[in-house]
């Protein structure tokens, strides 16, 4: 039903010379319900659009839903291995095994880059570091303070390519600002899970391994070298890597670095020397003792 309030044309209709022009009242009403059509047509058009917005934001929610449940699955394997290598700090500084396993670890890693397929890695000894009680009550208490303090694990420093020298201060004092490195993700410290991306940002026949909390990640693929703390929520960054490059790394997650923006989330380990042989020099020197 519709209502219309009542009306009067005063007193011109009852004027003999009052004339109706019908014709023009019907272009008025034409006019009317031409307007009123396109409005309807364009409400009509902004609710299909909004319904379409909805669709493609509730797909997109669920995808990145499905995303952050295989993340974190992946993360959960990954703290699950960690600590079946035994990541606590107390293991590595209270029995020889540790650095035994750090150095089988480091090998294995090594074997598994496929470009050094024909090169052996032997580690020749290990600098065990030498930390302060109150250095690593310091580092324990910023790890504990953390989002996420149980996500834990053994990297590889990626730096001290242009300062070796601080490679002996870190493992006698900690980490500091001074060993930040100034990246194309950000002014921190950078580490990888993978011994090859570390060797080749470190100082060559030294790679230092610590245990970095790195606590609840945020991946970022934005590069930014002003960026000094991850955004609000989060411990850690996890990067592309800055040798994220097919040339050098076919498959880009072994490129991949994470940075943290604080010297007291990393606890150094020890420092490992290494060297390398490839298979022509093994060949040869089993050729010298053959003619022996």
């Amino acid at each position: 039903m519709s209502y219309f309030p009542p009306f009067s044309m005063g007193n011109d209709v009852s004027d003999p010379g009052f004339n109706v022009d019908q014709k023009q009242i019907e272009l008025q009403l034409e006019l009317w319900r031409d307007k009123s059509l396109y409005a309807y047509q364009a409400q009509a058009v902004c609710m299909t659009r909004l319904l379409h917005e909805i669709k493609t934001l509730r797909t997109q929610v669920t995808s990145q839903k499905e995303q952050i449940r295989a993340l974190t699955r992946d993360l959960e394997k990954a703290c699950k291995a960690n600590s079946e290598m035994g990541a606590s700090p107390v293991q590595w500084d209270s029995a020889a095994e540790g650095f035994k396993q750090i150095e089988q670890q480091f090998m294995k890693s090594m074997e598994q880059e496929s470009r050094l397929k024909n090169i052996q890695f032997v580690v020749t000894s290990v600098l065990k570091a030498n930390l302060s009680d109150d250095t690593r009550e310091m580092v324990e208490g910023c790890m504990n303070s953390m989002q996420e303090p149980m996500y834990r694990t053994i990297m590889y420093y990626c730096g001290g390519l242009n300062c070796a020298e601080r490679l002996q201060n870190i493992i006698e004092k900690g980490f500091s600002k001074e060993d930040f490195s100034d990246g194309i993700y950000g002014q921190g410290l950078y580490f990888s899970p993978n011994a090859a991306t570390a060797c080749m940002l470190s100082v060559p026949g030294l790679i230092l391994v610590a245990n970095v909390c790195i606590g609840n990640a945020e991946t970022v693929m934005t590069k930014n070298r002003e960026r000094d703390s991850p955004s609000k929520g989060f411990d850690s960054i996890l990067v592309p890597g800055r040798l994220c490059d097919e040339a050098l790394f076919p498959n880009s997650r072994i490129a991949q670095e994470y940075v943290i923006f604080s010297p007291l989330q990393a606890l150094p380990v020890g420092l490992l020397m290494y060297r390398s042989t490839t298979s022509s020099d093994h060949s040869r020197e089993g050729t010298h003792h053959a003619s022996h």
